[in-house]
């Protein structure tokens, strides 16, 4: 696989996704529904296919890396966000765990709520990811990987930012992140979706 070619196949997936997440009522949860119609899913393709841009040159300057991470660590944000939509039910009653990570509101009318999903801070949302060990190890690490070097963004600090090379090989990792979570979530029997196909073979080139 090259670099091209393992964003082409994340643009496919996150294109799937949005399609049918966007329009989930009588699927999904109502709760989730509702949010997940109501969030710009459509954006996250978007962004996916702006990784394109990353490859080239063959070494970026320190501010083009810079913007790659901050480009992969939206998509990432996005796509834990969508999973926290889907699993609304699960998400809302792990109030033990948002309690811990301080996720609740300390002020106004809704004070002691817990954030939504869509409202909850990237690293609130790593936390809670970690507490409940909801995805593998080496997937975890992935999430604080990417969740670091974009915040190289708030570029008045020394941040480490990698190399060229090991942004784009994390890219391929998030290709098979998006492929492992995009077959991990629930659909129809009849789903038939092409793009759950690819996210398959994917899985199935990485055993």
């Amino acid at each position: 696989m090259n670099y091209e070619t393992d964003v082409a196949d994340i643009v496919t997936i996150h294109m799937g996704l949005a399609k049918f997440w966007s329009n989930a009522h009588g699927w999904a949860p109502a709760d989730g529904a509702t949010l997940l119609s109501s969030a710009r899913l459509d954006w996250t393709p978007s962004l996916a296919s702006t990784l394109h841009r990353w490859s080239q040159p063959e070494v970026l300057s320190d501010g083009d890396l810079i913007l790659a991470w901050a480009n992969l660590g939206s998509i990432l944000e996005s796509t834990l966000r969508l999973f926290f939509g889907i699993y609304i039910c699960d998400y809302n009653n792990s109030a033990e765990d948002l309690v811990a990570i301080d996720a609740l509101r300390r002020k106004g009318p809704r004070k002691g709520e817990h954030y939504a999903p869509d409202e909850l801070a990237m690293e609130k949302i790593r936390q809670l990811i970690e507490r409940r060990t909801i995805f593998p190890e080496i997937e975890r690490a992935l999430i604080s990987l990417v969740q670091s070097r974009r915040n190289a963004i708030h570029s008045f600090n020394d941040r480490e930012i990698g190399s060229t090379l090991a942004f784009r090989a994390t890219v391929a990792d998030y290709r098979l992140f998006i492929a492992n979570m995009a077959s991990r979530l629930p659909y129809p029997d009849d789903r038939g979706f092409h793009w759950l196909e690819l996210a398959g073979t994917i899985r199935f080139e990485n055993r």
